[in-house]
């Protein structure tokens, strides 16, 4: 099992997506985008609220989310996860696993509140919240799944983090 987490990893990370992944995703990118917002808007979760931060902090924010959350929580819930392209998973393999992936990602963020991460506990709690990590998971386990490579999701994830926090009042939602 460790040998096979260990291969995935190394794949998912050496594996770098093409022009035709990225505009295979596209659509479904801009789509995804549009229903997000609708829905982070209409139920006020989402609104327009620039963050008031030196530079250098947003500079710093940005890098580190990168990493956190980005990276980390894709490592986990789709590399180690899902099932690998080069493993040749059934359709019904991949829909099994990546709904306990996308289960697990959804569930891992209130635990994430009520634990390590106070801060966040009444913003991971929150429905419209996990109905947006619902969706974010989705498509980063499509773009996983269809490129085989883990920097698509990354870069998804990572820059809805980064719209969210610093333009759309996420930062707010935290109590720091």
């Amino acid at each position: 099992m460790i040998n096979l987490l260990r291969k995935r990893l190394y794949t998912a990370l050496s594996t770098f997506p093409t022009a035709a992944h990225v505009l295979h995703l596209g659509l479904p990118l801009i789509v995804l985008t549009i229903f997000l917002l609708f829905i982070g808007f209409k139920s006020d979760f989402l609104q327009v609220h620039i963050l008031q931060k030196s530079w250098k902090e947003i500079v710093k924010l940005v890098a580190f989310s990168f990493f956190i959350p980005g990276l980390s929580e894709e490592i986990v819930f789709r590399v180690l996860f899902l099932p690998h392209p080069i493993e040749k998973p059934s359709i019904k393999t991949q829909i099994i696993w990546g709904t306990i992936a996308l289960t697990a990602f959804i569930m891992y963020h209130p635990l994430q509140g009520i634990t390590w991460n106070p801060s966040g506990r009444e913003v991971f709690m929150e429905p419209t919240f996990l109905i947006l990590a619902a969706l974010l998971g989705a498509i980063c386990t499509i773009a996983y799944l269809a490129s085989g490579s883990i920097w698509l999701s990354v870069i998804i994830h990572w820059l809805a983090v980064v719209i969210w926090i610093i333009l759309l009042g996420g930062f707010a939602k935290f109590n720091y």
